[in-house]
């Protein structure tokens, strides 16, 4: 019988978050500056959009490596200052403690939110390894990490970023001056 109860234990710990975070619910949100329809997904109590942001705008955003269809499978890199303001009506850029609730959320220890936040992980939010484009106007670490601005800054005005590192499964926040763009998640307001 003690056996019994501790496999049953061991079990509802081990499944219970994925059970938790199956339930959450789905929408779509349809921009009305393009049309353009995402997927949306509910993760405790905040709306985020399961897709990343793929809004065109003349400047300040770029396709990876200047190719379109990198847009259409991970979104549009964004510098800081579209970013702020590209998300649809009623949607924003997320700032750090955003960021923080939905790795709460996923019922995680820190890094090891990665797992369930990436694609095809259990929470839907599907975060893609999209890479950036540094300030030298150079493109790297596609599929290799995800990186998602912000909106905060640190005390000396570095803007925060959450990192998706694909070589080792962690996810960290880090800010540097050296980023010119990098994808978006927005969530709802």
């Amino acid at each position: 019988m003690k056996n019994k109860y501790i496999l049953s234990t061991v079990i509802a710990w081990v499944f219970f978050p994925m059970v938790y975070l199956h339930a959450q619910e789905t929408g779509t949100l349809k921009d009305s500056d393009d049309g353009r329809v995402y997927k949306t997904i509910k993760i405790g109590t905040q709306w985020w959009m399961a897709e990343n942001l793929n809004y065109y705008t003349p400047e300040g955003s770029w396709c990876y490596n200047n190719d379109s269809l990198n847009c259409v499978k991970f979104g549009r890199l964004y510098d800081w200052e579209t970013a702020k303001k590209v998300c649809p009506r009623g949607w924003h850029l997320p700032s750090r403690a955003e960021f923080e609730i939905l790795i709460e959320n996923t019922e995680q220890n820190g890094s090891n939110a990665y797992i369930p936040l990436i694609k095809n992980g259990i929470s839907g939010f599907d975060a893609l390894l999209g890479g950036q484009l540094s300030s030298n106007d150079a493109f790297f670490d596609l599929n290799a990490n995800g990186y998602y601005w912000t909106v905060s800054q640190d005390y000396l005005e570095h803007i925060w970023y959450l990192n998706f590192y694909n070589e080792n499964g962690n996810l960290f926040f880090y800010f540097s001056k050296n980023v010119k763009a990098l994808s978006v998640r927005c969530l709802k307001n």
